[in-house]
């Protein structure tokens, strides 16, 4: 923790990155494996319209399913657009692991720098530091200090 300028203590910048690691880690273990694809979906209700499948597991099983989306033929809730299938299937469980092994990197070196001088000062490069707002959309805290 390092406090602030009003006193109050905040997450270091290396913490910051290390849970969102964490988190992805955690939803990365219980996603369906990979790799994941999409497909165009018929239903008899047209209730979807793209879905996202993994070829980890057969075809056709509850198992092979990560997501449908679409519309429902009233017009009534639903995701209408096919692009949300296809970046989901981009955003696959491998992605996530790659991305947190990554921020792990970020945040051993964000720590060194720490621990250089005491402060988060220049641990972080902010106009340049892409990792820490990915981090901090991960957390679901503001990207921009």
């Amino acid at each position: 923790m390092i406090a602030s300028q009003d006193g109050t203590k905040k997450v270091s910048l290396d913490t910051e990155l290390r849970n969102a690691a964490a988190k992805l880690r955690k939803h990365v273990k219980h996603a369906t494996d990979g790799p994941w694809v999409t497909s165009t979906v018929w239903s008899p209700r047209a209730t979807s319209t793209s879905a996202v499948y993994s070829h980890a597991h057969p075809a056709g099983t509850v198992d092979s399913e990560v997501v449908a989306s679409g519309k429902i033929r009233s017009g009534y809730g639903g995701i209408r657009n096919p692009w949300n299938a296809e970046y989901i299937a981009l955003m696959q469980p491998a992605v996530g692991a790659a991305l947190a092994k990554l921020l792990d990197v970020e945040a051993d070196v964000v720590a060194a720098r720490i621990a250089e001088d005491g402060t988060d000062d220049y641990a972080a490069d902010f106009g340049t530091d892409y990792l820490l707002d990915i981090a901090r959309h991960i957390n679901g805290a503001e990207a921009a200090r």
